[in-house]
């Protein structure tokens, strides 16, 4: 049985959840509304979206980007499912529900390219974001986020061991251009792997990968350099100078290359 709920209780023998996971008020007519319209056009996912304040903005982005979801759009609102839908979610045991697994539904219903779905902007207001707990599970334990940090560590760790090795043969000039790119095609084939489970297209991707890391390091001198300009301790204007590369690479990554 597929449960509809109308301010906060729930009806049944319908063909469609709705389920509001944040505090979003839509009276009784508009979910109607929203439910025949669904119906009659047969779209198997509408997404309802409020008014968000910067917190849940931050969520929804990090949250695309650690789950890589290049299409339609994530944020903790109401949703509205069809029969279709609802039963490919059970087929993946994912339950529609509270918190986090709404969302990982809305995340799998839009990876799915074979579903349809609707956007609509009820211009409310909403009080409550998803529990923090919940936010980190999805950006951290399920999400890229953590491997690729922990991938780019490691790479810190190569490019510092190649440079150690090529120093005196190359000098110091030269040998930092081998470090650096084999720094990054080691990144690349670990987050290939593990980070991202990248299929095909190998050397298309290590390309764009290549050129996305050089220009992150180009932005990492920049802002180095620049902080620098204006008197900024060398420790704070390095640790900017990586948290932009860092930046401008995971978001290219998860949304361009993989």
């Amino acid at each position: 049985m597929i449960q509809k709920y109308y301010n906060g209780n729930p009806s049944y023998g319908d063909d469609f959840d709705y389920i509001l996971i944040s505090h979003i008020k839509v009276n009784k007519e508009t979910a109607e509304s929203i439910i025949r319209d669904s119906s009659q056009n047969n779209y198997d996912l509408v997404l309802l979206f409020g008014k968000a304040g910067i917190v849940t903005f931050t969520y929804s982005i990090l949250i695309k980007l650690s789950l890589s979801v290049k299409r339609g759009k994530i944020l903790p609102f109401g949703t509205i499912y069809s029969r279709n839908a609802y039963n490919y979610l059970i087929s993946k045991n994912l339950v529609p529900g509270l918190g986090t697994n709404m969302i990982l539904a809305n995340i799998l219903l839009l990876k799915n390219r074979s579903f349809q779905y609707k956007l609509i902007n009820t211009n409310l207001e909403t009080g409550k974001n998803i529990n923090f707990k919940d936010f980190l599970d999805l950006t951290i334990k399920r999400g890229n986020m953590l491997r690729y940090l922990l991938v780019g560590i490691s790479g810190v760790i190569v490019n510092e061991v190649i440079l150690l090795i090529l120093h005196r043969p190359l000098g110091s000039d030269l040998s930092i251009i081998p470090a650096i790119e084999l720094s990054i095609i080691y990144n690349f084939i670990l987050n290939n792997k593990y980070t991202f489970k990248g299929r095909g297209h190998f050397y298309t991707r290590l390309a764009k990968y290549n050129l996305f890391n050089l220009i992150g390091f180009a932005a990492n001198l920049g802002v180095y350099y620049l902080a620098l300009f204006f008197n900024t301790n060398i420790f704070i204007a390095d640790f900017l100078g990586i948290l932009v590369a860092f930046i401008i690479t995971y978001t290219t990554a998860t949304m361009l290359v993989w």
